[in-house]
């Protein structure tokens, strides 16, 4: 027997306390007929408190409260998914009709570690900056951290058409637009048109309601779930994960929670951990989540709150200047189970070499700033290099597979003495492309 309440007791903000209530859940789906639904936030005795959806304007104490015994799910279907664009709750916000199917939880569980398979396979960008010197391993967790000033709207939406699995056709990536602009959903909307048979889209715009920001990576990370678990390898790629943070500490603050540094919630690192640890890398025949989320850096400040914890969960980082990514400060903590092992043999010493003689021309660059003469013909062998490097290699405005960049870092290299490159002579002997000096 299904039971109705009608006691709301008070209403603040989006948060809605019902008295009276028993056997209800946290999380649990609650509706509220003619608002849409809410969500189980805090229980207190038999007094719940439920977070709405979409919004408490309009309620009233006497509204109808109904309790699903579930968790907030979606209907979802492999086959009618792609290339369709969803909101906040999972509802349909490009004129189609609704999806009809199998109904998934959207805050599910983080899979046990020991279900995991650790270092199979990696994600192909198209750029060489990350496939070649910062690869990332299917299953892995990596934010782009996007610097004042830049629109990263572009580098997002050229990995959206071009990342790809080697040798794998099931591949799929799942988009999470948060607080987007209105300009900015209208470019996703392109990029979706261009790859619609692979791309799915679920998009909170800055004019709705926060609430609903706060579910987006949720159900993009269900949806994900759902096609590797059908043996599809799946990116997902969600834009602004500072944005969800401010939402959190909107919604957070409108809960009477007590804020912590910089007014965002105590628990804002285990909010964030929920969504970075459902990547996953099954074993096969089932496929992989992978999760780049980009994340804005206020004041150029990597210690911002947001950046710093997402630091300590993801692995790795890919900072973006001036529309490319700054190879001195990005990594990929993972890239080492695939380098070498799964990619060329040469991968792990060219590029390597290739960011030392870097390193090594920045410094000479910052002499010479320094008034400094330099005429060493091998210095200025770095130089060159480094201009090359930099016009060639860096700028993320490319589409390269991983072979084409390692033989681009090859001819470049060319541009250095045979004798300074430290690599073993059997891989010179096989891939060098320069004078034999």
């Amino acid at each position: 027997m299904k039971i109705v309440y009608c006691d709301i007791s008070n209403i603040d903000g989006p948060i809605l306390q019902v008295r009276g209530v028993s056997g209800v859940g946290m999380g649990e789906q609650a509706i509220l007929p003619g608002y849409g639904l809410a969500k189980v936030v805090k229980i207190q005795g038999d007094t719940v408190f439920m977070q709405s959806l979409q919004g408490s304007l309009g309620v009233l104490t006497t509204q109808r409260t109904e309790f699903t015994g579930r968790p907030f799910e979606l209907p979802f279907n492999a086959d009618l998914v792609m290339g369709r664009i969803f909101d906040g709750i999972g509802r349909p916000r490009d004129g189609r009709p609704e999806i009809q199917g199998e109904h998934i939880p959207v805050e599910g569980p983080v899979v046990n570690p020991d279900r995991r398979a650790m270092g199979q396979g990696y994600i192909e960008t198209g750029i060489p900056s990350i496939d070649g010197a910062n690869t990332i391993v299917r299953g892995q967790k990596i934010p782009i951290y996007k610097l004042p000033g830049e629109d990263v709207n572009h580098i997002v939406a050229r990995i959206i058409r071009q990342a790809r699995v080697a040798g794998q056709e099931n591949f799929s990536v799942v988009f999470g637009g948060l607080g987007l602009l209105n300009e900015e959903y209208l470019f996703y909307r392109e990029v979706l048109e261009d790859a619609a048979e692979r791309t799915i889209m679920c998009v909170n715009l800055g004019s709705e309601s926060p609430i609903e920001r706060l579910n987006v990576p949720h159900i993009c990370c269900a949806f994900a779930e759902k096609l590797a678990l059908a043996g599809r390898h799946v990116l997902v790629v969600m834009t602004d994960m500072l944005r969800y943070a401010d939402a959190l500490m909107e919604v957070s603050n409108a809960q009477g929670k007590i804020p912590s540094r910089d007014g965002y919630p105590g628990d804002l690192y285990s909010r964030l951990a929920r969504i970075y640890e459902r990547a996953v890398n099954f074993a096969p025949p089932r496929g992989s989540v992978t999760i780049i989320g980009v994340n804005s850096v206020p004041d150029n400040d990597l210690s911002h709150i947001v950046a710093n914890l997402t630091g300590y969960i993801t692995e790795g980082q890919l900072p973006v200047e001036r529309g490319r990514f700054v190879i001195m400060k990005c990594l990929s903590r993972l890239k080492g189970l695939v380098v070498g092992k799964e990619t060329r043999k040469d991968h792990g010493p060219i590029m390597d070499a290739c960011v030392a003689a870097y390193a090594n021309a920045l410094g000479l660059r910052e002499q010479r700033e320094m008034g400094f003469s330099i005429t060493d013909p091998v210095d200025l062998a770095y130089l060159k290099f480094a201009g090359e490097f930099e016009r060639r290699f860096l700028p993320a405005d490319q589409n390269l597979p991983l072979d084409q960049t390692l033989d681009l870092a090859w001819e470049l290299a060319a541009l250095l003495p045979k004798r300074v490159m430290r690599i073993k002579k059997e891989l010179l002997d096989e891939f060098w492309k320069g004078p034999q000096d």
